[in-house]
């Protein structure tokens, strides 16, 4: 009976770990299946919006390229600019991350800006339809004004620069001017049809030139105002 009692406590010990294990199971199979219903819509959104721009995207046809029902699409996104958040924002906070910590490695090294640009121009072009996206096809989102944001963030980077090494603040206009240069020669790579190795080697040759411009310039205003 004794026997009995403790084959009997095992034999229950192990279906209750069975059923536990498989609960995991099927638990993890369902969070897979959900992850992977996510990302392909936002995969389908991402074309969609990139094809079409923000404002002409249409659900249903995001939904018809992912291949889920609109339930599905509202199920886990509230509406088309929660879509396009899910997309975007996570980029958004890595680049600006990235843009401060480079910031701060060019005040320190002058020297490796160029090797500096190429480690963003290789970030941004790794996520080229979200750039180009982000800069031209979100009219009509919470984004519309983020192309001002990069050249704030720009303009920023540069007058911070400039003044490290100059005896009176630079002209806000010239700052201005200079971060749209920049920002439009990145603009240009981004669109144009070169591969990975030679838009960085682009990216490269221009911060190489902007660079020897650059101390150009500042030793031409510090001996205006000198």
């Amino acid at each position: 009976m004794e026997n009995y009692m403790i084959w009997s406590n095992i034999r229950i010990e192990k279906t209750d770990l069975t059923y536990k294990l498989e609960r995991t199971n099927i638990t993890s199979v369902m969070v897979d299946e959900k992850q992977q219903t996510i990302e392909k819509i936002k995969q389908a959104a991402l074309e969609e919006f990139y094809e079409n721009g923000y404002a002409k995207a249409s659900l249903r046809t995001i939904c018809r390229r992912a291949g889920v029902t609109t339930g599905a699409m509202y199920f886990h996104f509230e509406n088309k600019e929660a879509l396009l958040r899910a997309i975007l924002e996570p980029l958004m906070k890595q680049y600006e991350l990235l843009q401060k910590t480079l910031m701060q490695q060019e005040l320190q090294e002058p020297e490796n800006g160029a090797q500096l640009d190429v480690q963003m121009m290789r970030f941004v072009l790794e996520h080229r339809r979200e750039a180009i996206l982000v800069m031209e096809k979100v009219q009509g989102s919470c984004y519309e004004q983020y192309r001002t944001v990069i050249e704030s963030m720009m303009e920023q980077s540069i007058e911070t620069f400039y003044e490290s090494r100059m005896l009176e603040p630079p002209d806000p206009s010239l700052i201005s001017i200079l971060a749209k240069v920049r920002l439009d020669g990145c603009l240009e790579i981004l669109k144009g049809n070169y591969d990975m190795e030679h838009s960085l080697y682009l990216t490269e040759k221009i911060g190489i030139y902007a660079a020897g411009g650059t101390e150009k310039l500042i030793q031409d205003l510090n001996e205006l105002h000198s």
